[in-house]
């Protein structure tokens, strides 16, 4: 039986996060690591990068599901940036049609929505 839920899996972002993270992703873009670079672009400060939320909502849909799942279909659409330094967290609810995704920050703004189902998909 499939959980009505995912549960909420929170990370608390922070410089040397996104420096260690860049270093495992080889992705080392001043957007992400240079506060006075940033600081010129539209976000004002460095960001997340966006795989590290999307990382976070692979590890809420693994820690429901373990290795169970079959055939998984997940469609995600990245909404806002995450500022270096913000709590973000993932998590789900059951729907019609598979599961509604999201990671959000603490002020409740979605960065990540989606829809995770199951079986083979077109």
């Amino acid at each position: 039986m499939l959980p009505e839920k995912i549960s909420d899996l929170s990370l608390q972002t922070s410089h040397e996060l996104a420096t260690t993270y860049a270093a495992l992703s080889f992705d080392y873009n001043p957007l992400h690591l240079d506060e006075e670079f940033a600081a010129k672009t539209a976000f004002g400060a460095p960001i997340a990068h966006g795989t590290m939320a999307l990382n976070l909502l692979l590890q809420a849909i693994e820690n429901a599901f373990g290795s169970k799942l079959d055939h998984e279909h997940l469609e995600i659409r990245f909404s806002a940036p995450v500022k270096v330094g913000e709590k973000i967290t993932a998590g789900g609810v059951r729907a019609d049609d598979g599961y509604s995704v999201w990671v959000k920050t603490e002020a409740g703004v979605t960065v990540i929505s989606g829809l995770l189902r199951f079986g083979r998909q077109p």
